[in-house]
């Protein structure tokens, strides 16, 4: 749901999930995100959703939020959902955490306080999915928006991503399922990045799982769940120039399940 808004109510239950990454450890103002989300289904056809976000990178950070609308048509024993997000956010550049170089080459743009800028943004997702298997497409940061900081038009603007996912859950026996899926993300700045992904679930209560992320790191992931509480964390290593000054990514979530059915009551 955070990189497609088509998956808005794609499940039975509402899926509240608080989760944080902190990107390169022990590498100076390296990412950090936070995110809450939470997403549902109006009806059998209608899901909604929305995402609260913080992210934090050198010296610059977005605070925002968005609401996404889905709505999906029934293919054979499958859906197909199109999705629309908008979102807000807050841009914020402190231009004191910038070194000297920048006052010496004259740059006024860099020097100052915190200049902060408020910025509009919208992104469209396509999802197909059934019981067993999902392929989905979307476009974050659909309208490029350009962030003026102190008059200067080309200094920062948000980026148009292309995102494909796709998964299959393969049962093995009666206990364990191993679900295989890819992750390919593009931009016009850069070169495409595959995520080749594999999860192991165990009784559909614990799992764990492994990733390469290509020509940049490999994953191990590791979750449970227990009622409707569920929770993960991920480990990246990193494999660029950069593991010379961190000691990798760690990633976590923390999640609740909205109207979870147990023994015929609907836990809220």
């Amino acid at each position: 749901f955070l990189i497609n808004p088509a998956v808005a109510g794609n499940k039975e239950y509402a899926p509240v999930i608080l989760g944080f990454r902190n990107q390169w450890t022990g590498f100076t103002g390296a990412p950090r995100t936070m995110t809450l989300s939470m997403h549902t289904a109006l009806d059998k056809k209608m899901g909604v959703g929305g995402v609260l976000f913080n992210d934090q990178t050198g010296p610059t950070s977005q605070t925002g939020l968005s609401a996404a609308y889905a709505y999906s048509i029934p293919v054979g024993k499958s859906k197909l959902a199109f999705g629309l997000s908008g979102m807000f956010f807050q841009y914020s550049l402190d231009k004191s955490k910038f070194d000297e170089t920048a006052d010496e080459k004259g740059d006024a743009t860099l020097v100052g306080g915190v200049e902060k800028k408020f910025v509009p943004e919208a992104s469209f997702g396509m999802y197909y999915y059934g019981k067993k298997h999902y392929l989905g497409f979307s476009i974050p940061q659909l309208i490029q928006m350009k962030i003026n900081i102190a008059g200067s038009s080309n200094l920062n603007k948000t980026v148009r991503h292309y995102l494909l996912t796709g998964g299959y859950k393969f049962k093995l026996n009666g206990q364990i399922d191993i679900e295989p899926s890819l992750l390919l993300k593009t931009t016009s700045a850069s070169p495409p990045s595959l995520d080749i992904n594999a999860k192991i679930h165990y009784k559909e209560m614990v799992w764990m799982g492994l990733s390469y992320r290509t020509q940049e790191s490999g994953i191990i992931m590791l979750g449970a769940s227990k009622s409707n509480f569920s929770f993960g964390y991920a480990y990246d290593i990193t494999l660029t120039n950069i593991r010379k000054y961190s000691t990798g990514s760690h990633e976590i979530f923390i999640g609740y399940n909205l109207g979870v059915v147990h023994g015929g009551k609907a836990m809220m």
